[in-house]
């Protein structure tokens, strides 16, 4: 048995052993960058390996999460330095090696010091809450609205964006390669019973799986379906022992692949796979030592052009492709209409999602017909909102759509209102920004450079 395989066994072994026999315990993964990251070098696909002698026992039951509050060696804002900022944040930050690349910088730039701790988005949320943390960096849409709206954080920042995807082993049992539907991708990995490893760590990852299982009306459950209560980088080495599926981000996955690894991306693209991250200043009531001045110039920092221009090179060298996609505010005003996501969508849907330029204008369009102050008619071309909602799936109780302008105007259309108007539409326009087309209503909704639709 090779080295590589010897020591994948081990490790293999070793998170089954702790799924089985034990309590994970407190999370302490913390960074504290003093260097930029060596560029990787690449490593050559191994002929494929041979199979484990012994297929590991799955585990039985969901382990116990760990608690989202640091240890006596962990930071904490409580005990941090006058010059050290905490920040918590998701795994696929640190596994993709992006803080270790950026960090250097600031600390160079400002002189202060960031320690990380690097758990789950749920996690991370919580540190935030307890006030363990200064800012937060996460990619959970919901969960954010949710701690922004119990008054947790202050200030929230777009900052990037990437996608998961739905990797597995090349002979792909499911018969999923090439779908363009995660949603049907995940019944025919249900229907199959084909080995599933989950993070079960309420991880943004986690939030993102589970929505998808309840896209496809499957509560997974079984041998097949194993929740590793562990990052990405560790699930990613269990689905390839095991030759299952499992979703990841595209970042960590890209930068595993680094290290070697048989699993395959099978399905990608589909939009509901969109994963933005949210960068959050933590309320400073929640104490005297919240770090608030420091918070807000780490994300003033993080948001700003040149910083997102660092985040736009990231992986180019190694992949030939950005691992994450900037997609602050300053970025989309200096780069409005080249690619980036031009419409997003949240609030009461199945899951929060976006479209580019580029996938809006290659849906299916339909003319509007629009009266204009002067009382002439203008013809916009352009995406029913009709067909956006049915993929957005609105929830039961959701009454209104609010359409938000880039600078902040906003309009509430009632949402009956649009699902019996074939011909209201999103309509690109010429300078690359996106208008909603209400054909007989109020010229108050006929927004201009929309840039959301907000389900309330």
């Amino acid at each position: 048995m090779s080295f590589k395989r010897l020591s994948r066994v081990v490790l293999l072994l070793a998170l089954v052993a702790s799924l089985v026999g034990c309590t994970q315990a407190t999370p302490t993964a913390v960074v504290e960058p003093t260097v930029a990251a060596a560029t990787p070098t690449p490593v050559p696909p191994t002929a494929t390996p041979e199979p484990p002698t012994a297929t590991p026992e799955p585990a039985t039951a969901t382990p116990e999460q760990p608690t989202a509050a640091p240890t006596a060696e962990g930071p904490s804002s409580k005990t941090a330095a006058a010059n050290e900022l905490v920040l918590a944040t998701t795994t696929s930050t640190e596994n993709s090696g992006l803080l270790k690349y950026l960090l250097p910088d600031f600390e160079k730039e400002t002189g202060i010091k960031v320690s990380v701790i690097a758990v789950g988005t749920g996690q991370s949320l919580k540190l935030g809450e307890n006030g363990d943390a200064d800012v937060v960096l996460v990619h959970a849409r919901a969960l954010e609205d949710e701690f922004m709206a119990a008054g947790h954080g202050v200030r929230r920042e777009d900052v990037m964006y990437n996608d998961f995807i739905i990797v597995g082993p090349e002979a792909d049992p499911a018969g999923i390669a090439g779908m363009n539907s995660a949603v049907d991708a995940f019944k025919a990995i249900g229907d199959t019973k084909s080995t599933f490893v989950s993070r079960g760590d309420e991880s943004g990852t986690h939030v993102k799986e589970k929505e998808v299982w309840a896209a496809a009306g499957i509560e997974p459950k079984g041998d097949w379906y194993i929740s590793a209560g562990q990052g990405m980088g560790a699930v990613l080495t269990m689905a390839d022992e095991l030759q299952g599926y499992t979703l990841s981000d595209r970042a960590t996955y890209l930068a595993r692949t680094l290290e070697g690894t048989d699993l395959v991306i099978l399905v990608e693209g589909d939009p509901l796979l969109f994963n933005p991250y949210g960068l959050i200043a933590v309320n400073p009531n929640k104490g005297p030592h919240i770090k608030a001045d420091l918070a807000n110039q780490f994300i003033d920092w993080f948001i700003s052009v040149p910083t997102q221009e660092k985040i736009a090179a990231f992986g180019m060298e190694e992949f030939g492709q950005s691992l994450f996609v900037p997609d602050s505010q300053p970025w989309r005003d200096a780069h409005q209409g080249t690619g980036t996501v031009a419409l997003k969508a949240s609030g009461k849907v199945a899951m929060t999602t976006g479209w580019t330029l580029a996938q809006l204008k290659a849906m299916d369009m339909v003319k509007a017909e629009v009266e204009n102050k002067s009382g002439t008619i203008d013809v916009f071309e352009g995406v029913p909102l009709v067909d956006l909602l049915a993929a957005l799936e609105p929830a039961a109780d959701a009454t209104t759509v609010v359409l938000v302008a880039s600078d902040g105007f906003t309009a509430e259309v009632p949402l009956a209102d649009v699902e019996a108007c074939p011909t209201c539409v999103v309509a690109p326009q010429e300078d690359g920004t996106l208008r909603a087309a209400m054909p007989g209503m109020s010229s108050k909704f006929q927004v201009k450079d929309l840039t959301e639709l907000r389900i309330e």
